[in-house]
Formats: C-alpha cells, structure tokens, sequence
C-alpha cells in the first residue's frame, strides 16, 4: 500500500460519447474527497461543466506532476499520457470508455466504486517497458522521444518502398525491403506490431521486437531482441539515402527524417506504471478483445 494520492489528475478523450458525463462525476467525487484536481486538455463543454469560476485545463506535462492521473477513453489516450507519465513516474489509470482497451482497462463502475481504496493509496502497479528514440544526423541527436507502444520509422509515401538497414547491437541483422519497420515493446506487441502479423508478448517479458510491414520478401520474419538491445535503422531507396521517411513514437510524436539520418531505439531509462484495481489478468484480456473464447 503505497502513500495516499493528495493530486489527481484527469485526462480525457475529447471525441468518446462517454466522456462528458464520466468526467463530471469524476471530478465531483474528486471535489468531495478534498483532493487537488489537475484537469488535463479537455472539450470547452466539459470546462464549462466543471468550471468553479478558477479552473482552467493544462497541458500533459503539468498534468504528469499529479500523484495519479486516471485517463477517461481509450488506449490513445493513455498513450498521450504516457509520454510526459512514463518519465516522472507517475501511476496512471486507464479507463475504457472506447471499444478495444487492452491498456486502459478499467470500467468505470469499478473506478467509482474502488475511488476510496485508490485515494488511500491501495492498489498495485505494472512496470511496462518503454522506448526510446534517437535521430542520429552526422553524429549528433536532433530528436530524442520516447514511447510506450512503439516506433515506426516508415515511408510516407503510401505504398513506396524503401530498404530498412537494421543493425543490432552495432551487428548487420538485416535489411528490409518493405514499408516500414515497427519497433515495439511488449505492451505494444498487441498494438500495431499485432496488426503488422507480429507476435504477442506476455508484459512479463522485458524484451523488444522487431516486426517489417509489408516485407517485400517471403523470408521475414518478426524478430525478439533482449531489453538492452540497442537498435538502429537507415533508411534507403535503389540505393541512395531515402527520403520522405519519418520515426513516430505510439502515433503521438512523428519526426521527419532527413536522408542518410540514423533511429536508434532502444529501452528507456524509465518504465511506465500502469495501476491495476480489477483482478483480469493480461491473458483474460487477450481472451476478451481478441475472442479467443468464441465458439467456432
């Protein structure tokens, strides 16, 4: 049982048909157990809803320095959070309100219901491994982000071709001939790395993979790489430094790419703390989402 929450902070999706109505009840019973409220980008419906004549929203990175922040939406969401939570630590409760939810995997019942015990500090976390990236041009980092899903360095030409030069640990592992190339952790193993025919990794398991998209080859295949594996890709197309390439970082953060620059990806520093309050294990929720019950 950790120390009792003092600052929450809320983040919301603004286009989920849900949101308005959760958030208000939220913030009410938020209001009335004396806590500090951070109120993260919203709708102007719902800050004039909430409006006490001083609130006003503020942006992700304020938002992070709250004790726990609870995202009301969808996994996009929770992402978004990710980005400025994930460095600072900050515990962070998703709550579906969309129709996927492998990240935010709360009801919102059980939060209103559970939001004492969670005030007071008594719930458990899960470490999730985390992503780094760095644009290397001429020896030097032009950009440094950080992701919980994944990065994908692609073409944005749709349906352009471009050979990834991927090296592990400083040795020659392959060159992709293919759209793109999806670095993702474990937590992102059942995002687009699912999608793209990758393999789904337990959250247990520290590790990267490395999954092509639309290989142009028969030969390739989805690769796990340890958890300090450094990872780094050049782009090139019919052999010249490609351009019209970009890294993006969860479909948050997207980087353009200057010919001949080089993305190494490799585990961040810090770990993203997902708080559990339902007893559902990952593999209950692979079951649920992905219909593995279904009667055939």
């Amino acid at each position: 049982m950790g120390e009792p929450i003092q600052t929450v902070g809320i983040a919301t999706a603004h286009y989920k048909p849900k949101v308005h109505q959760s958030a208000t009840a939220l913030y009410e019973a938020l209001r009335q157990s004396g806590r500090k409220i951070l109120l993260g980008p919203c709708s102007p419906e719902l800050l004039d809803t909430i409006n006490d004549g001083s609130r006003s929203a503020v942006g992700l990175a304020e938002l992070a320095a709250a004790d726990l922040i609870i995202s009301l939406g969808g996994d996009g969401t929770l992402l978004a959070v990710a980005h400025e939570a994930g460095p600072r630590g900050t515990p962070m409760l998703g709550i579906d309100l969309g129709s996927f939810g492998f990240l935010a995997a709360e009801a919102f019942e059980t939060l209103l219901a559970d939001l004492p015990r969670i005030l007071d500090g008594d719930f458990e976390t899960e470490q999730r491994v985390m992503v780094s990236a760095h644009v290397v041009r001429e020896q030097e980092i032009v950009a440094d982000h950080c992701g919980l899903n994944e990065a994908v360095i692609a073409s944005t030409d749709v349906g352009h071709l471009v050979h990834l030069y991927t090296r592990v640990n400083g040795e020659h592992m392959a060159t992709y001939p293919a759209d793109g190339l999806i670095i993702s952790t474990p937590t992102g193993s059942t995002a687009y790395g699912l999608s793209a025919g990758g393999p789904i990794v337990s959250p247990a398991v520290e590790s990267l993979i490395i999954t092509p998209i639309c290989s142009h080859t028969l030969y390739s295949r989805p690769v796990v790489v340890e958890p300090s594996a450094v990872i780094e890709v050049t782009a090139s197309s019919r052999g010249e430094p490609a351009k019209r390439v970009s890294v993006t970082l969860d479909g948050q953060t997207n980087v353009a790419l200057q010919p001949g620059d080089v993305v190494r990806v490799q585990r961040a520093e810090f770990d993203a703390k997902l708080v559990r309050v339902s007893p559902g294990s990952f593999f209950e929720r692979l079951r649920t989402k992905l219909h593995w019950d279904a009667e055939r």
